[in-house]
């Protein structure tokens, strides 16, 4: 079955429902036992001092101030302050150390979604811009963090406050006890019908910030082109049109909040009403066993049940943010490279590098068809260039032999082995390239020399150096290779880069080298010094090269010209002038020009 077979055969996703998001947030906090035991200590010393309190005022208005007992009220008064210090230690305790579960969950979170985009293949990221990811990968989690820290610890405090509360409140009186709580199922029913709107308006406004992200970092790494082609009003235009979705999208979702938690108090101040209405009328006309301090220590308890009712409305904003972005970096956790390895795949150590396809047929999409039955053979050590017009699949010959896609039929070999039936690290340690822009990390000359090759000693660093013809120039920066690089290296020139990658193929020593367009973006006199390393990184390798300069490949092995789905034309360069096909006709072109 192909790889492709196999993907349509996944199961479809599954929409998930919050208590799914939750559970699956928690999953990542529950090797922390020891910080949630100390966070569980201090929960029940705020939640003592929460239930303890109230009754202490009770008593304190019954039992001294109305029989003027100073002494009593005094010691009543200093057990009262120690309650609740208790209370505020066990308030702080739990905020410190859940923050601390917080960062941790945060660093695991973050980890695991880095490594699950490193696993990725192509076709995800051709759906997904990069600003999205980035802000899944720091927003969205960002928003997980915040739930997950203070808010959640808040939210079983309250919990246990309300359980405490109800407690204290049905031991000394269940009439009061019911008045209180009247309001209770009328607080579930909004509750529910909140949830229901507030999660699609949430979603909504995650991925309008995502899509907000994804076109901010294509708008800002290109603003030199926006510049050059004088359409930075047209820019700033789309901007503003996704900062408005933006905008409307997070309006629209406070406004739920807004409607919900004023709500939310007005009917917390009616069970305080009730209490005061009721117990006030039972003290003065009752048998009795309803006193004053009974009273005001029900008020107080009124307050305290109340508040975390109050506490979780006002929670109920960061919950929603928070699941609706857990959903976003569940779907990426969730997402499965379409590239993955074979049951019992093969590793290969050093391959002697000769490629074959056979009959391939592949497409991107399968409404569009690149590559339709073609064959070529590449044997170990020669040079294959590929020529056509762009889009026509020069560089899917490459992308297929690197396994960032599969293709649809036929067969695609190294050293007659299938790639499919090879490991993709062992399959693309073979593989070196020099892309028309490559890019070098903010970082040091020798460690982008590296980057291939990290146990790589400074002198074969500088051997790599010199064969790519880059010696010179570094010896010249100030810190030589020890300079530090600016993100993309644009402090040194196009040709200099090019150079340092060059460098950096050889110093990996691939049996396999792709070069595309490798000199198309420097000037000729540049060109030759480039071409040399080239030439240099050449020796004794199978390489494939893309080439829009046809006097960088008259010495190719082969030159294959693509189009209409196929190999067009094959052969030498004498062989392919003397055609006089399209080949031809390109040298003749550029030789006019």
């Amino acid at each position: 079955m192909s790889q492709k077979e196999e993907n349509q055969q996944k199961k479809p996703k599954r929409t998930r429902t919050d208590w799914d998001v939750f559970r699956r947030l928690l999953s990542y906090i529950t090797n922390e036992r020891a910080l949630l035991s100390i966070v569980f200590v201090a929960l029940l010393m705020q939640t003592a001092g929460t239930a303890l309190g109230p009754a202490l005022i009770g008593q304190a208005v019954d039992q001294f101030i109305i029989v003027d007992d100073r002494a009593g009220l005094a010691r009543t008064m200093m057990l009262l302050g120690g309650t609740y210090l208790i209370g505020y230690l066990g308030f702080m305790g739990q905020i410190f150390f859940m923050n601390m579960v917080s960062q941790r969950l945060l660093k695991k979170l973050r980890g695991d979604i880095f490594a699950h985009v490193q696993k990725l293949s192509m076709g995800y990221f051709f759906k997904h811009g990069t600003g999205d990811l980035m802000s899944r990968l720091v927003n969205d989690t960002g928003a997980i963090g915040t739930l997950m820290g203070q808010q959640l610890i808040q939210s079983l405090g309250s919990v246990f406050g309300l359980v405490a509360v109800l407690i204290a409140m049905f031991t000394q009186n269940v009439q009061l006890s019911i008045v209180t709580i009247l309001v209770i199922p009328i607080m579930v029913i909004l509750t529910w019908q909140f949830s229901i709107r507030s999660r699609a308006a949430y979603k909504e406004s995650r991925e309008a910030l995502g899509k907000l992200s994804a076109d901010l970092e294509e708008d800002l790494s290109t603003i030199k082109e926006a510049q050059s082609f004088a359409v930075t009003e047209e820019v700033i235009n789309h901007f503003r049109r996704d900062n408005a979705h933006n905008r409307d999208a997070n309006i629209r979702a406070a406004g739920i909040t807004a409607a919900f938690a004023p709500l939310m108090d007005v009917l917390s101040t009616l069970a305080t009403v009730l209490v005061a209405g009721y117990g006030g009328y039972l003290a003065i006309f009752g048998d009795g066993t309803v006193t004053v301090g009974l009273v005001v220590a029900f008020l107080s308890y009124a307050q305290q049940f109340f508040r975390p009712v109050q506490l979780l409305s006002n929670l109920y904003t960061t919950m929603q943010a928070a699941f609706a972005a857990g959903d976003r970096v569940f779907d990426l956790l969730d997402a499965e490279p379409d590239i993955v390895d074979r049951a019992q795949a093969q590793t290969i150590n050093t391959a002697d590098g000769y490629v074959q396809f056979k009959d391939v047929v592949f497409g991107y999409t399968e409404e569009k068809i690149i590559l339709n039955n073609v064959s070529l053979d590449v044997q170990p050590g020669q040079m294959i260039a590929f020529v056509g017009e762009t889009g026509s699949g020069k560089s899917t010959f490459v992308n297929l032999l690197g396994r960032f896609y599969d293709i649809n039929a036929g067969s695609l070999t190294l050293d007659g082995i299938d790639v499919r039936d090879l490991t993709l690290t062992s399959l693309r340690q073979q593989i070196g390239e020099v892309p028309q822009n490559s890019f070098l990390f903010s970082d040091t000359i020798a460690n982008n020399l590296r980057y291939g090759r990290r146990d790589a000693t400074q002198s074969e660093v500088e051997a790599a150096a010199q064969a790519a013809m880059a010696h010179d120039f570094i010896m010249e920066l100030p810190d030589g290779y020890e300079t530090v690089l600016t993100s993309g290296a644009g402090s040194i020139s196009q040709g200099q880069r090019q150079l340092l990658c060059i460098a950096r193929a050889i110093l990996a020593d691939p049996r396999i080298l792709i070069l595309d367009e490798a000199t198309s973006n420097i000037d000729t006199r540049t060109e030759r010094l480039v071409q040399q390393a080239i030439d240099n990184l050449l020796k004794n390798r199978t390489a494939f090269v893309i080439a829009h300069r046809l006097s960088t490949i008259r010495h190719a092995s082969q030159i294959v010209v693509i189009g209409d789905g196929g190999i067009l034309e094959q052969g030498n360069h004498e062989q392919l002038v003397t055609a006089g096909g399209y080949y031809a006709g390109l040298i003749k072109a550029q030789t006019l020009d």
